[in-house]
């Protein structure tokens, strides 16, 4: 006969008795158990007729996984090689990478380094990388604390308190975009430096290595997404969060996402923080180079067609005040370059104004012409021809600048200097080239909204038959849109002579590799549509691939896109027609010719001091 029990004591009764193990059925299936002491099935395998089994439980600690075999997976030969063979032993060690990418929150807390393979050599080898990335220019990047904290440790990342830890992922992750470590780009042929001329050489094609280093870069952007999102970088304004935040926002685009969280609190983390500068952080120098990754944040969010995050108060908080309009600007350098006085000065101190322009209209492109709120409404013509005004007036001043280097550098051409004036000549390349390439983005921004229009207006049905409704409209779109493809067309030229120029590999990979990827795609709509092109614009179109094929020893591009390009260019080349894209005695030859040299940022503020000229410039 049953004992009646306190429903109380007999709760407390099963409190104290230990639970038996659950059965595998439901272990496999993770939901909660009822096992049963006396050998009959659990609740759930009686319900659902299956068979209840309970494996043993091992006694003691488990064994620890062994970390140290992951980063040998992950650094094998064939897991590097795109073109191996589709039966090898390559296809594990891959997916397994890409794995650790995916699942970066898995990852030991305290041993993430090690699981990634990261040794204080790598660690070590990616920040000295670092300093070639126009990221490590940044004012607010305290390079010295990281490195110094870094070095106390031993280069063991993993020591770091958490918000430059945090710092330290984000380094290193940029810096594996370029890397030439094989536990980055895999066991194979890799470069020596970055200035190794058995690769970086002209017509090499490098896209190999940005397909090798991607599982890599991934799983590393992963991990520092992962230690962001743990230590909350977003909360705590600080210039290590807003580094964090800064290059954060860069990793997060290779994820292809609209939503910008990292770049949203990077420039609420300035804003909090500039509130404190003194006079010397708001100095002039400071102020331009502000300016420039001002700019760098207009453009990238330009490409995407995304809200322009950084305001005109934010320009003026950061760089002081206004600068000359774009025609005072031009008349003011009119009158230098006339004046013939410290003329190499010139374009050093033309840049803080025309990049605080070049963000200016960037955000007036995306609030007036190509934003969600503009498309709603009918294109509003008064502010393209003002935008198209502003771009003619930015052509003239970079135009007045190096369009005639031999007159304006007398006695030393611009791309081919003495050895005395190197430093001095390659800061010019380097404005010449950030000038050119910051308007074309502008350009093709708005072209891509006109054909964007055109098309739309084709195709709606008001626009058929006697019922149309504004033949004015259609025509003025038309008359606007054909302004600004010519206006296009001739910016790609520009930019196919700009090329040979540009600073670095770095550079042009880290900063305007969607740039040219989206200037390749604007040649193959044209061509396209056209069904063929002439052989100056196939010319084109072998630089642009001679480019991509550069730009691919960071990236992976889009498949089949150098090949659709090379297409219109093998036609001329069987033909005959295909005139050379470059001399021999082409920039273009010597495309790396100092990168470890080349200070990026001396660009923006005065030539190097041993240079024989004054170290401050007129603030235009």
């Amino acid at each position: 006969m049953p004992v009646n029990r306190s429903p109380i004591l007999y709760s407390q009764e099963i409190v104290k008795r230990k639970k038996p193990p659950a059965c595998d059925s439901c272990k496999a299936r993770r939901v909660l158990c009822h096992p049963t002491t006396d050998g009959t099935p659990c609740l759930r395998c009686l319900e659902k007729g299956t068979k209840c089994t309970t494996s043993p439980v091992a006694r003691g600690r488990p064994p620890k996984p062994n970390l140290g075999m992951i980063p040998a997976v992950l650094r094998s030969p064939h897991s590097a090689a795109p073109t191996t063979a589709p039966h090898s032993a390559s296809e594990e060690p891959e997916t397994h990478h890409s794995d650790l990418a995916s699942n970066s929150s898995s990852l030991p807390p305290q041993n993430s380094a090690r699981y990634l393979g990261l040794s204080p050599e790598l660690v070590h080898h990616l920040f000295e990388c670092f300093i070639h990335l126009p990221q490590f220019s940044h004012p607010m990047f305290r390079g010295y604390v990281l490195r110094d904290t870094l070095s106390s440790n031993s280069w063991q990342i993993d020591l770091l308190p958490p918000q430059l830890k945090v710092l330290a992922y984000c380094v290193v992750a940029l810096s594996a975009s370029i890397s030439f470590d094989h536990a980055i780009v895999g066991p194979g042929t890799k470069p020596v430096s970055l200035s190794d001329r058995s690769v970086f050489t002209r017509g090499a094609d490098l896209r190999e290595y940005g397909v090798r280093r991607e599982p890599m870069y991934r799983a590393l952007c992963a991990e520092a997404l992962r230690l962001a999102s743990d230590v909350g970088v977003l909360l705590e304004p600080s210039e290590d969060n807003a580094m964090s935040c800064f290059m954060l926002q860069f990793l997060e685009n290779a994820r292809e996402t609209r939503s910008r969280p990292f770049a949203v609190q990077y420039l609420n983390h300035v804003r909090v923080i500039c509130e404190s500068w003194g006079e010397e952080q708001m100095g002039s120098q400071n102020a331009t180079i502000w300016t420039t990754f001002l700019l760098m944040e207009a453009l990238e969010t330009t490409l995407h067609r995304q809200p322009i995050l950084v305001s005109h108060h934010d320009q003026l908080l950061i760089t002081s005040r206004d600068p000359l309009s774009l025609q005072n600007l031009f008349v003011s350098l009119q009158s230098a370059m006339q004046e013939r006085k410290e003329q190499p000065l010139i374009p050093f101190t033309a840049m803080r104004s025309y990049f605080f322009h070049v963000t200016r209209l960037a955000r007036d492109l995306y609030e007036k012409i190509t934003g969600d709120f503009a498309r709603r409404h009918p294109l509003d013509e008064g502010s393209i021809t003002e935008f198209i005004s502003s771009l003619n007036h930015l052509h003239s001043i970079r135009s007045l600048i190096f369009d005639r280097e031999d007159d304006n550098y007398p006695g030393d051409s611009l791309f081919f200097p003495s050895a005395q004036k190197r430093g001095l000549h390659l800061n010019l390349r380097s404005c010449a080239y950030i000038m050119t390439f910051s308007r074309a983005i502008l350009v093709l921004g708005l072209h891509r909204e006109l054909v964007r229009r055109a098309a739309i207006s084709s195709s709606s049905p008001e626009a058929i038959g006697p019922a149309a409704a504004d033949h004015w409209a259609a025509d003025r779109l038309a008359l606007l849109r054909r302004q600004v493809s010519e206006m296009a067309d001739l910016t790609l030229g520009e930019i196919t002579r700009g090329l040979p120029t540009m600073p670095s590999l770095p550079h042009i990979a880290r900063i305007h590799h969607d740039n040219v990827v989206a200037w390749a795609d604007f040649c193959l709509d044209e061509a396209d549509s056209a069904g063929s092109v002439s052989p100056e614009r196939a010319a084109i179109i072998e630089t642009i691939s001679e480019a991509l094929k550069l730009v691919g020893y960071s990236w992976p591009l889009p498949s089949g896109l150098v090949e659709r390009l090379d297409v219109y260019v093998d036609t001329h080349r069987l033909l005959g027609s295909l005139p050379p894209a470059f001399s021999e005695d082409s920039m273009f030859v010597d495309m790396f010719t100092a990168p470890l040299d080349n200070n990026w940022v001396s660009m923006l503020t005065v030539p190097p001091a041993n240079e024989a000229f004054p170290a401050q410039g007129r603030y235009l």
